[in-house]
């Protein structure tokens, strides 16, 4: 028992250093969103039942990457080395079950005071669901050929069609882009088989959906800084305006094919204004990103997106289109000053 206590000892070490990689999500603006929610409804004394949905979107995306068995963490070959006994295995295998960060989860739910017990019951079978289809999902691709689908984000025309496609194919391994995929197609599903879908929702889902991409707009080049990226970039024969250009045109592209179903303009300006806002932490902060993970910036700059975006995607809806043209004309003037402060910082290195 005692090797199984200090196996478990290293894995537990192991998993908590997995789970600290996701200490970005605190600077998440799409987690702003939700603990706002919760805390309004904690002030009032009522259950938070308006944050269950997007916590079970929040939930179900963090679930693929904290999936994976807690044994995983120790290689097959040497785990088949140690001399452990067939009894020793089975209480490893047993016991490793309780350091799965799915579990504790589960747990918290239950703990909420302001959560029916019933609510935490079908939080949890979304939760082993996910689990489960993660599972097979890594058996099916352990046994297939190599299958890369971001190749096939299609080559762009243009002097700054290549980096264009790189920055898309970014966006494609952040976590923020699958919660905003689930709110696009749960906004078309109820557009498709509502018997009477509400119009005023679909501004406010396109809004929402480009609040769950606003906090990357904050990190353009934080995938970048674990890679030689910045220094091709300065030999790029680009002006810094120009490959800050690239990362806004992969943004707003991804962003436009989310919410061109919805209600694209409301979405649109939200976008534009996040990039206005979120140009000051990609350009002059070195905020790091890690590859599926959330993004996080920082606090004030997302309140100030979250703000800002809210107004003028509504009012672009509600008062008039041209509250989208003051977006993009904010976006603009963004674009130029933090371009040329990117140009300056590529000179002297970022």
């Amino acid at each position: 028992m005692a090797r199984v206590a200090i196996i478990l000892a290293a894995i537990g070490r192991a998993v908590r250093r997995e789970v600290g990689t996701f200490g970005s999500l605190g600077g998440n603006n799409f987690v702003f969103f939700i603990a706002l929610m919760m805390y309004g409804a904690a002030q009032s004394g009522v259950e938070p039942k308006s944050s269950y949905p997007p916590l079970l979107f929040l939930l179900i995306v963090l679930m693929f990457p904290l999936s994976s068995d807690p044994l995983e963490k120790i290689p097959a070959s040497r785990l088949g080395l140690w001399p452990l006994t067939p009894s020793e295995r089975v209480q490893l295998r047993a016991l490793s079950i309780l350091l799965s960060p799915v579990l504790w989860i589960a747990a918290a739910l239950f703990v909420f005071k302001r959560i029916r017990p019933a609510i935490a019951i079908a939080f949890l079978t979304a939760l082993i669901g996910v689990q489960v289809i993660a599972m097979v999902a890594r058996g099916l691709l352990a046994r297939a050929p190599r299958f890369d689908a971001l190749k096939f984000v299609p080559p762009l025309p243009g002097k700054l069609g290549g980096l264009v496609r790189n920055n898309v194919r970014q966006i494609f391994q952040v976590l923020d882009f699958y919660i905003a995929l689930i709110l696009a197609a749960g906004a078309c599903a109820y557009r498709a088989f509502a018997a009477k879908p509400e119009p005023e929702a679909f501004p406010i889902l396109s809004v929402m959906i480009a609040l769950t991409l606003s906090t990357y707009a904050q990190v353009l080049f934080g995938l970048d800084r674990t890679s030689s990226a910045l220094t091709r970039y300065r030999l790029f024969p680009l002006h810094g305006w120009q490959v800050l250009l690239a990362k806004d045109i992969a943004f707003l592209a991804v962003l436009l094919v989310l919410v061109l179903p919805v209600d694209p303009l409301p979405g649109l300006a939200f976008g534009l204004f996040a990039l206005a806002a979120g140009h000051h932490a990609s350009v002059l902060e070195k905020i790091p990103l890690r590859h599926w993970r959330f993004s996080g910036g920082r606090a004030f700059i997302g309140v100030v997106q979250c703000v800002g975006g809210f107004m003028l995607g509504i009012s672009t809806h509600r008062v008039s289109p041209l509250y989208a043209a003051a977006a993009a004309g904010l976006y603009a003037v963004s674009l130029a000053f933090y371009g040329w402060r990117l140009g300056k910082v590529h000179v002297n290195g970022m």
